[in-house]
């Protein structure tokens, strides 16, 4: 039987064509964010939001837009500095992440024009926005880590970018990100729990690298990190066990070539990498590979993402974790209690 996050999983290329529908609606939303002369366009959030920003960051690039993806601390902590020409996305689902919720109202106590991107009414932030726009995804259950809701995120900044710069047309080529998509919600896992997770990429992926991680730490409760695959050589490398799991996430030719040369020279000592790699960016040297169909590097993000859930949800099944309801997050009172309040005060006692 499916549990909700396979189900979760299973129902994003029906979530994405769903916002594919709405384009006209989120490049509305996004013309409204069309930077002035010289100005920018800071895109920030926290956890998922924050990795999302900087997915996206590539597509916006493409269009020509100043894209800067940042966390919502940095940008709380910078927005004395903002001009008359920048503009502000503001990311957080339900609305109520602290950090999130100070930026914007610094972003906007300094005139800056801000949108809120979130799910449902966007409860704090939404207040403080003004202008905002939900993606309006349904929860199948209660506190599942973010999986349809992440990649919805990605695609709903793809389609924000796209207004924002005046390219309209951009949104169309969205749509080529689903048969990678719908290949890649069917990977199982099989892999022995690790010791570590070591995620690795660069470019479109740096941001998918890093949200992989997070998931690993949410379900698993095994240590992950995420690393650019060139600076890993430089540090982690060197205190990096062999019983740790290499992920190499490689849809762009160039990094798929040094992920080859990487997994060859790790298999020197042994470690075990998996590639998760596309038909047009082999990484033929990895001990085992999840491969996607080819699909544009700036796009990648809408499906390399979903085999780190895969990864994510069957490592804390082998280890004997229940991903469905997270409750070794929850049974740990005290922990989960510290959590909001280092993030979410305003929900402490209410089990959110």
């Amino acid at each position: 039987m499916q549990g909700p996050m396979r189900a979760d999983m299973a129902r994003q290329p029906e979530v994405i064509a769903g916002l594919l529908a709405r384009a006209p609606e989120f490049l509305a939303a996004g013309a409204t964010l069309a930077p002035g002369a010289g100005g920018r366009l800071f895109v920030a959030g926290c956890g998922d939001g924050a990795f999302a920003a900087e997915a996206a960051a590539e597509f916006a690039r493409e269009l020509g837009l100043d894209w800067r993806p940042l966390g919502a601390l940095d940008l709380l902590l910078s927005a004395r500095r903002l001009a008359a020409a920048d503009r502000v996305i503001a990311i957080s689902m339900s609305g109520n992440v602290d950090r999130t919720v100070a930026a914007a109202e610094a972003a906007s106590g300094m005139g800056a024009r801000l949108l809120a991107l979130v799910n449902g009414k966007g409860g704090r932030l939404g207040e403080v926005a003004g202008a905002r726009i939900s993606l309006d995804i349904a929860d199948i259950a209660p506190f599942l880590c973010g999986t349809s809701s992440y990649t919805a995120t990605v695609a709903a900044l793809m389609l924000l970018a796209a207004g924002a710069a005046g390219r309209p047309e951009a949104a169309e080529a969205l749509h080529a990100a689903l048969p990678a998509i719908r290949a890649a919600i069917a990977f199982e896992v099989t892999e022995a729990v690790p010791s570590g997770v070591r995620l690795l990429s660069a470019g479109a992926d740096a941001g998918t690298v890093r949200y992989g991680a997070a998931k690993l730490v949410e379900l698993t409760g095994v240590p992950a990190w995420s690393a650019d695959l060139e600076e890993f050589a430089h540090s982690q490398y060197w205190a990096t066990p062999v019983t740790d799991l290499i992920v190499v996430v490689a849809a762009e030719p160039a990094l798929a070539r040094l992920a080859t040369e990487s997994c060859e020279a790790l298999a020197e000592l042994g470690m075990r990498c998996l590639a998760m790699d596309t038909e047009a960016t082999p990484v033929a040297t990895a001990t085992r590979r999840w491969t996607l169909p080819a699909i544009p590097p700036a796009l990648a993000p809408l499906a390399t993402a979903i085999p780190l859930q895969a990864l994510a949800h069957g490592l804390a099944r082998a280890g004997g974790l229940d991903p469905d309801t997270r409750t070794h997050l929850k049974g740990d009172a005290a922990r989960f209690r510290v959590s909001r309040m280092l993030t979410r005060r305003s929900l402490i006692g209410t089990g959110q």
